[in-house]
């Protein structure tokens, strides 16, 4: 999962930790929010919600979120 964030943000798969938030990537937007939900329903095979989306404000919600929907990430 690391690799689709780093490049929906365009930053270091290295950078991306648990901690890391949207308030500390100056990409992550709205549209770019957009970008990354529609990247992880085709790379995973899922459909978000609203809250979900909402929800995603940081890796650590993502991987929350992503692990609501069954995804597997190895973690």
């Amino acid at each position: 999962m690391a690799s689709v964030l780093a490049e929906v943000f365009g930053i270091r798969a290295d950078q991306i930790t648990p901690e890391l938030t949207k308030n500390q990537v100056g990409s992550w937007d709205s549209l770019k929010q957009m970008d990354l939900v529609m990247t992880l329903e085709r790379e995973f095979g899922i459909a978000l919600e609203i809250p979900d989306i909402v929800r995603m404000d940081s890796v650590k919600n993502i991987v929350d979120v992503l692990a609501g929907k069954g995804v597997d990430l190895g973690t």
